[in-house]
């Protein structure tokens, strides 16, 4: 009864904060006044982005700072200068930005994102926080061959929805409205042709297209000192693919991995236990025992 009482209390907290946040209200102003006006606006303590109130994920950008804080702690936590940090699934790029200016100059960071648009904010990002010359930016879907694939294009701001998959989001009432082709590679390749000897850490956040990118990395993935991983696990996705997220987990595994939870706080809290699906997103991290 008291743990319920006090995640009641919790969420009456966070929803009058979310009421009377003077960024909040600033928020629905904006959106209301200027729907279609680009912002510059804060990430985090020493970073700024471009976005519209329409993006999905801006308005957590706006009020909070950033969008998926605990994911974002670990990112920043475990990353050090001079590290190699991938970024799959990139969008504006707010992981690559807070890679880039956690591995300095010594490090690099190698983005990926297919959306012709999203690409342009994320190609404006790098360059209007002065990383241009330690991120690589792709226009470009990792996958499990080089080719080329149709990704959904959502309505503008809805981008971070779009798939390879057949599969369609339908929250908060966006909807498809096209394909856009994009070509693919294995990141396999693309380690061997960038003359990449390592990666730290890999963050992958792809609609469902998660296991054919790990396909496409078993090589790298397969070493004893291999990449951590942060990723999304989610059968709302991966349906579109007709499989379930659990497969992820088990191709993992059976590259070595172990799967661990991570705290709001971006700390590792333990491991993992295997669910019988994802029907509940999850973001999680795969380690190997010598990372």
């Amino acid at each position: 009864m008291p743990s319920i009482f006090y995640r009641g209390f919790r969420y009456v907290i966070r929803r009058t904060w979310n009421l009377l946040n003077p960024r909040a209200i600033a928020w629905r102003y904006i959106k209301k006044r200027y729907p279609n006006k680009p912002i510059i606006t804060k990430l985090g303590r020493d970073l700024k982005v471009r976005m519209y109130t329409h993006d999905v994920i801006g308005k957590d950008i706006y009020v909070n700072g950033m969008f998926e804080k605990a994911e974002c702690r670990f990112v920043t936590k475990f990353l050090k200068p001079g590290m190699v940090f991938f970024d799959v699934g990139a969008n504006l790029g707010q992981y690559t930005l807070l890679a880039a200016h956690r591995v300095g100059p010594a490090g690099q960071v190698h983005s990926f994102e297919p959306s012709t648009r999203m690409f342009t904010e994320l190609k404006y990002n790098v360059e209007l926080n002065g990383f241009s010359s330690i991120c690589t930016l792709n226009n470009i879907a990792l996958s499990n061959k080089e080719g080329a694939a149709r990704l959904s294009v959502y309505e503008p701001g809805a981008e971070v929805y779009g798939s390879l998959g057949c599969h369609r989001r339908e929250e908060g009432g966006f909807i498809v409205t096209g394909h856009e082709e994009v070509k693919t590679i294995r990141l396999d390749d693309y380690f061997e042709e960038a003359g990449i000897d390592h990666a730290d850490l890999i963050k992958m956040d792809i609609e469902g297209a998660e296991l054919l990118a790990l396909q496409g990395s078993e090589h790298t993935l397969s070493k004893p000192i291999a990449p951590a991983i942060v990723l999304e696990m989610a059968d709302i996705n991966t349906v579109g693919f007709g499989y379930q997220a659990t497969k992820i987990w088990d191709y993992l595994e059976m590259l070595g991995y172990h799967m661990y939870c991570f705290d709001r706080h971006g700390q590792i809290s333990g491991l993992a236990q295997r669910p019988v699906d994802f029907s509940k997103e999850r973001n999680l991290v795969a380690l190997k025992a010598d990372n």
